[in-house]
This record gives structure tokens, sequence and C-alpha cells, in this order.
């Protein structure tokens, strides 16, 4: 979680602010589908979720030696994979103008919210939706430790893509992110899973990997 803290978060906050301050917008992604999709306020709810996410991936990937290893090895790669989408914000910048038909409650628990959010995150923090690309790739680390073999884990796996589904669409209802941030992060996180997590996992949780572990922490 600190190496979360530290590798991620300080840098994502770096590069949203540094591509605020420069205000420059290499091209308008946006669709009809942007403006069709409504504000929902309570949608922040499932949007706030994101950071349930990150302790999930964190402590259910303990169980045994095996999945300690594709534990590491998983949050070095989800670090890893940030900074290419920083790389983008800094180098491909759009800006998010969505957010001049929001119609807030005027109530302090969702004034708060709505604030705090927009502090934080300048409407520069576009595609591909480091919302979803983070989501979806601890979504699927935790599919594979945890596979359908009864049906207790096939309703919660249900229930975790549902969650993760309303994840997807709020990040669309309170105005965060366009259509193709969703869809580009989706391409993204799936891309990277297929071809560099996946087969990197698969080495860590094997034979080879056990060795390469043993002799790194026995130097």
């Amino acid at each position: 979680m600190l190496a979360m803290l530290i590798g991620a978060a300080s840098i994502y906050y770096f590069t949203n602010q540094l591509a605020a301050y420069r205000g420059w917008s290499a091209f308008d992604p946006k669709i009809f589908l942007d403006d069709s999709i409504p504000f929902v306020y309570w949608m922040m709810i499932p949007y706030c979720t994101l950071y349930l996410y990150y302790p999930a991936a964190a402590w259910f990937g303990i169980k045994g030696d095996k999945m300690m290893r594709e534990n590491l090895i998983f949050h070095q790669m989800l670090i890893t994979s940030c900074w290419f989408v920083f790389a983008v914000f800094l180098i491909l910048p759009v800006e998010i103008d969505l957010r001049g038909d929001m119609e807030i409650p005027k109530s302090l628990f969702w004034q708060v919210q709505f604030d705090f959010m927009h502090t934080v995150d300048e409407p520069w923090n576009a595609w591909p939706s480091l919302h979803i690309v983070q989501s979806l790739l601890i979504v699927l680390v935790i599919r594979r430790w945890f596979p359908s073999q009864t049906i207790i884990h096939s309703v919660l796996h249900a229930l975790l893509w549902f969650a993760w589904i309303s994840l997807v669409l709020s990040t669309m209802m309170v105005k965060q992110h366009f259509v193709w941030d969703v869809v580009t992060g989706i391409i993204y996180a799936l891309v990277c899973w297929k071809y560099w997590f996946k087969p990197t996992l698969d080495i860590a949780g094997s034979d080879e990997g056990e060795k390469i572990f043993s002799n790194v922490f026995d130097s």
C-alpha cells in the first residue's frame, strides 16, 4: 500500500497538476454519448469504491507462498502500468470539459465529496482512465487467485463484476471521464493482462519462479 502511495498516487497528482498548469489539449474525444449520459450525484458512492480495490489486492493475495510471490510481482507491474498512463497524460493530454452541467444537491455531505474530488483531480486525468485500468487489473488478479470452483465463489465473482460495472458507469455519470477514456482504459488493461501480467504471474507462480525468488532472498 505504501508502494502504491509513493509509486503511483504521488506521481499521478504531479502529472495531473502539471497537465492542468499547461492547459493544452491534444484533441477532443467527446462524442454524443458523453452529453447524453446523465449526471447522477449518488454514483459518487460506487466511484469512490476504487479505494477498496487497493487493499483488496494487497490483503487477499496472501494465501500461501505462491500467491504471495504473485502478489508482490502484481503490484510491481500495477505501479509500472500506471507510469505509461501518466506519460499519456503529459504527452497527449485531454481536458474533461463535462463538469458544467452538474447539479450537486445542496447537502454538506455531497458538496464535500465533489469539492474534494475536483480539488484532487483536475480535469486532465482523461485517457486511459486509471479508475478503469487499476480496478480491472485488480478484478482479474483476484479472479485468478480465487477461481469459480464453488457456488459461493461464482456468486462472489458475479458480485465483484457487478461492483466493477457500477464503478465503470460511475466514472461517466459523475462526469469525471469521457466514454473514450473508459473504452481505452478497458483495452489497455486487457492488453496488459494478456500479454504482460498473466504470463509474468504464471512464471512467478511456477517452480521456476520459486527458485528465482529463493535465490534472490538467499543472496
